[in-house]
């Protein structure tokens, strides 16, 4: 089956690295890959993730910010115009595409077309929003989608007004890709403490300003701790100045973004986020999949469907500082207690395993093919 995958970039976050995840299921399926990609191969800002060997990849270099409304608007109807050609130049059985500014695009790009169209969504469009331009697109567009793929129960619900056999929920894949190398990391990682790390974007939605004000409550009592704050985005400078300010400096390091994470989170003793939003958390479950206990706030949506309370992990109330800072000392103070939780936190793996999930995407496809 030839199956073509279409996304924005490959920078570094959760989508992107679903789709790279899923490109090696794929492939290991026998089936031709091809990824599609807005942005083109010259910026390093869009190039985080590797695709895997036999994937094809064509990059458009169309991703442009314009701020004129006129410029805009031409430049939203010649990325309409090169990715409809892109696709046909592939040739696909079906089409899946990633993010909502995509999927809008892809839809706009493929109408009219034999192509049968997959999007996906992320994040919970009750919480997150891209503006009432593109909320409106969605809506006027979603419908003209072969079908809609939720990452967990909690997105779903949020697309209810579109019909039920044009929705479905397919789990993002968990997957500890640790090739062995390990990143330089900041000259103030201490490796004699006790590490408790955190894993995101920097910005509003993944709530380490919350993280940072629920650690200083404690992080005086606990000198031996560094929390480790792995990630890059536009908040860096103000999240620095957050940890300054709480007198953190000492104790908790903003890595950046990391090639291999997952040799950090090998070495660690807990893995906690504060997140105000999340889709289906793939930080949370790359954390579970190395053994690591979790904490998090149960925020909409996809926490709860993945943590399983006092048996992988502790979910508190979102956005509640003091709940969450008491469950990480709860945590910090009782190795027997992070031990307990540990020695279930690989079981993800068995739930939303990659050869799992490729199997309920084939399933689908195939469904889609024999309408």
């Amino acid at each position: 089956m030839k199956i073509t995958l279409v996304i924005s970039s490959l920078s570094c976050g959760g989508a992107e690295r679903v789709l790279v995840s899923m490109a090696q299921g794929l492939i290991q399926r026998r089936h031709e890959v091809t990824v599609v990609t807005l942005s083109g191969k010259n910026d390093d800002f869009y190039e985080f993730y590797e695709l895997p060997a036999g994937c094809s990849r064509l990059a458009l270099g169309v991703l442009s910010q314009s701020a004129e409304p006129l410029e805009a608007i031409k430049s939203n109807l010649k990325r309409i115009r090169v990715l409809r050609r892109a696709v046909q130049s592939s040739t696909p059985d079906v089409v899946i595409s990633f993010l909502r500014i995509t999927n809008i695009t892809a839809i706009l790009a493929l109408l009219g077309t034999k192509y049968p169209l997959i999007v996906t969504e992320h994040n919970d469009p009750k919480v997150f929003s891209y503006g009432m331009l593109w909320e409106t697109l969605r809506r006027l567009t979603y419908p003209f989608c072969s079908c809609l793929v939720s990452v967990s129960q909690g997105v779903d619900l949020g697309f209810a007004s579109l019909p039920k056999n044009k929705r479905a929920v397919i789990y993002n894949p968990i997957m500890v890709k640790d090739d062995g190398q390990t990143d330089e990391l900041p000259k103030e990682v201490n490796l004699q403490k006790n590490w408790l790390v955190s894993m995101g974007r920097l910005e509003q939605q993944k709530g380490f300003d919350l993280l940072l004000a629920a650690f200083a409550k404690i992080a005086a009592k606990y000198p031996d701790w560094q929390l480790l704050i792995l990630g890059r985005g536009e908040l860096r400078e103000q999240l620095l100045q957050t940890r300054d300010d709480l007198g953190l400096s000492g104790q908790v390091v903003f890595t950046g973004a990391l090639n291999n994470p997952f040799a950090v989170l090998k070495q660690a003793k807990l893995f906690v986020m504060a997140s105000r939003s999340e889709g289906f958390p793939m930080a949370h479950g790359e954390a579970l999949a190395c053994g690591l206990p979790v904490v998090c706030t149960d925020c909409p949506s996809g926490p709860s469907e993945m943590v399983r309370q006092d048996r992988d992990g502790i979910l508190v109330p979102n956005q509640n500082v003091a709940a969450l800072s008491a469950a990480m000392e709860s945590l910090m103070s009782n190795e027997a207690q992070r031990q307990k939780l540990a020695a279930q936190a690989a079981e993800v793996l068995e739930r939303f395993g990659l050869d799992a999930i490729v199997t309920e995407w084939e399933v689908l496809i195939n469904k889609l093919l024999e309408a």
